[in-house]
């Protein structure tokens, strides 16, 4: 079977897609809800305000990684979530599928266990589309 799909089928999935980061953006406090992927580029965004895209994909694949990597020392085995608490707010970080990551950026005001919540609901939603993504 090929890998290959129409550009309909990727049209179609990815208006999903954005309608999901849609989604997560009417959560009170969200700012921004993207998809990175392994390389660490921003394939979806929705944001209330400019940001680098190239520093965001890139931070988040790092800053991921880095809690992966300490999540296996202490015997955490898979990091299932990364939540960085900042001066501002908090960014969610989560894995997808093969690489791509879902990152949600908020204002300190945010209900975090609202937006956790949320995005725990998410990620199954999206690994199924990223299977017929990929």
């Amino acid at each position: 079977m090929s890998n290959i799909h129409s550009i309909e089928f990727r049209r179609s999935h990815s208006g999903e897609i954005d309608s999901i980061l849609r989604n997560l953006m009417s959560l009170q406090g969200v700012t921004a809800a993207a998809i990175i992927d392994s390389d660490g580029l921003v394939t979806h965004i929705h944001r209330d305000f400019e940001v680098n895209t190239d520093a965001l994909g890139a931070s988040v694949q790092i800053v991921f990684g880095a809690a992966s990597k300490a999540a296996r020392h202490v015997g955490h085995n898979l990091a299932n979530m990364v939540i960085c608490e900042n001066t501002e707010g908090y960014i969610l970080l989560a894995p997808v599928e093969a690489g791509f990551m879902l990152a949600l950026v908020t204002e300190r005001e945010a209900l975090l266990g609202r937006v956790r919540f949320e995005l725990k609901e998410t990620i199954p939603v999206l690994k199924k589309l990223f299977v017929n993504f990929l």
